[in-house]
């Protein structure tokens, strides 16, 4: 019974629509995939952003601690800087005249008062054991009625030498009013020669100061000095957020506050720092999320997978079949037909594939063949192209020969050109490397009739003497030089030409020791020779290098892609041509 039911399922699953066993094998996965995320994510999503919190105050607390102790330290480096500069020990010392006094006392008003700008309206003043006082601003008026000896915490400024005064209201410290409440820190300065105490100074900071020292840059994040008297100094505090019994780790306090307190030690005073975060005001990334996720990711590739395999045999396997197909077609594999026993949706791809591969296999034979022809037609265009050019060049040399009554030379000239015609009249488009150098010899004979100091030098690897090469190559590239290099050149001439292999590809230079090209000059050659890489099947335009782009247009058509060509120059000091091919593409050539 379970055996017929289980031969009836299958059956019935093989002839369902491909749609339709797509639809119920994603909706199976994706429930199971739901079920799962939907539990783990609902575990771990409290853990996380409770630990992102605690971790996110703890640093942004600390950053804080850090900043207010270098705030202070500044203070400190300041008031030491100032307590022992010279004019702080002149307007100090006993024995200043009137006139001096008096001129020290306004500097050091301007001087304290630029200082004050410069700290946000902190105070600063002097106030000398010899009567002198001075107070940073007009608007803070000192009280001399204030004795800093007769306080009682004077004996602590003496043995530590600094002191912090925390007092509210009128008439307290050494101002005659305060606007509002205030922290007064005292130094004792001393006579930098002798070591004797030669008076204070004193910074005030208002309570203004110190609750912008607290703002926050971080949103939701909030802050407050608590004073031993349990003043709480903030620029404000959630109302909601029960800060009564805290520790100095992070913890949660009421529904949505993380909060700390932490103590603050300076050389002034050992206050609380109370940091709050209501965590509902930022989206934290949480370090640990990304593991949880990957966790989730693991288990539903897992089912994914398990899944696969069950079906893979049936949807599948078909369809990796047509895609590896795909990618042979596409690495020029032509003609791979697939067998198709589906009678489904599988069936009618498959046949469809085998179809487009049939028809895509003659179409590109097809394509081929015609390209093949019209490459073949193109090269001998451009062969043919280089014939008059020579040619023309060569009656140049043996007209100049007959005005200068050479005769014999001229014959000369004529039975070489004779020669060099019959070897072009030749239907090969391959010869050797050694023929070709031949061939630019002949021309080189014929060319010396013109130039008497020419100069040529052969530099070839033997074992690169008998490999296929293209016709009339180096013929038109010396051309180049000696039409355009040596045309002004009145010293000797040089050409040189070389032939090597580096690793799998040949390497050929035609250098010359002529007037090179401008910088403009070269970058227009590159980008004649760039249009030639984009369609090497278009017609050449007219131009001044017609050899060398002729050169390089039928080579690009035979190697494409493999050929390299690097123009080197510099005006005056000549040019060098460097041809690299793939040698195995050279000695295939002819093939």
């Amino acid at each position: 019974m379970l055996r017929q039911l289980k031969e009836k399922t299958i059956t019935s699953f093989r002839r369902t629509g491909l749609q339709k066993k797509e639809i119920l094998f994603a909706m199976l996965i994706f429930g199971v995939t739901f079920l799962i995320s939907a539990f783990a994510f609902g575990i771990a999503q409290y853990y996380f952003r409770y630990s992102a919190a605690v971790s996110h105050v703890e640093s942004v607390k600390n950053e804080k601690l850090d900043m207010l102790e270098s705030y202070f330290d500044g203070i400190n480096n300041l008031t030491y800087n100032i307590a022992y500069s010279n004019w702080m020990q002149d307007i100090c010392q006993n024995g200043v005249y009137t006139q001096r006094r008096q001129e020290l006392q306004d500097n050091a008003h301007n001087f304290l008062g630029s200082l004050s700008t410069l700290y946000e309206e902190n105070q600063f003043a002097v106030i000398a054991l010899n009567g002198t006082r001075v107070t940073s601003t007009d608007s803070y008026r000192l009280d001399y009625n204030v004795d800093i000896t007769e306080k009682e915490w004077y004996e602590t400024l003496l043995r530590s030498g600094k002191y912090m005064e925390a007092e509210e209201g009128d008439g307290k410290g050494i101002y005659r009013k305060h606007p509002e409440w205030n922290m007064t820190l005292y130094y004792v300065i001393h006579d930098y020669n002798t070591l004797d105490m030669t008076g204070f100074f004193v910074i005030t900071i208002p309570e203004k100061n110190l609750r912008e020292l607290l703002n926050s840059e971080y949103e939701g994040m909030y802050f407050a000095l608590e004073c031993p008297d349990g003043r709480m100094i903030t620029p404000g505090l959630p109302d909601n957020a029960d800060i009564g019994n805290l520790s100095e780790e992070a913890a949660k306090v009421g529904r949505s506050y993380f909060a700390a307190e932490n103590t603050l030690a300076t050389d002034f005073f050992e206050w609380k720092l109370v940091t709050v975060f209501d965590k509902n005001a930022q989206n934290l990334d949480n370090p640990l999320f990304p593991g949880v996720f990957a966790a989730v990711l693991l288990l539903t590739g897992i089912l994914l997978t398990v899944g696969a395999i069950a079906v893979s045999k049936y949807l599948t396997t078909p369809i990796l079949k047509c895609a590896r197909a795909m990618v042979k077609i596409k690495n020029n594999h032509l003609g791979i037909l697939l067998p198709n026993p589906y009678n489904d949706e599988l069936g009618e791809l498959i046949g469809g594939y085998n179809d487009m591969s049939s028809s895509l296999f003659d179409l590109i034979e097809k394509n081929k063949t015609m390209t093949e022809l019209q490459k073949e037609a193109e090269i001998k265009i451009l062969e043919s192209q280089i014939n008059p050019h020579f040619l023309f060049n060569t009656l140049e040399i043996i007209n100049g020969l007959i005005l200068n009554r050479q005769e014999q030379e001229a014959m000369k000239v004529c039975e070489t050109l004779g020669q060099l015609y019959r070897y072009n009249l030749r239907q090969d488009k391959w010869i050797t490397l050694q023929e070709e150098l031949e061939y630019t010899r002949q021309y080189l004979l014929i060319v010396k009739y013109k130039l008497n100091d020419l100069e040529v030098y052969f530099d070839v690897d033997e074992e690169l003497s008998g490999i296929t090469f293209m016709k009339m190559i180096l013929q038109p590239l010396v051309e180049n030089s000696i039409r355009h290099g040596f045309r002004y050149k009145t010293s000797e001439c040089c050409i040189s030409i070389s032939a090597s292999r580096r690793g799998e590809r040949v390497h050929m230079e035609v250098m010359d020791n002529g007037s090179g090209m401008e910088e403009s000059q070269l970058k227009e050659l590159n980008q004649e020779l760039e249009k030639i890489y984009q369609n090497p099947m278009e017609k050449l335009p007219e131009s001044t290098h017609i050899g060398l782009r002729n050169v390089v247009q039928r080579l690009y058509l035979e190697y494409g892609d493999g050929l390299s060509v690097i123009i080197v120059t510099n005006a005056g000091y000549g040019m060098r041509i460097e041809l690299e091919m793939p040698i195995e593409a050279v000695w295939k050539a002819r093939d």
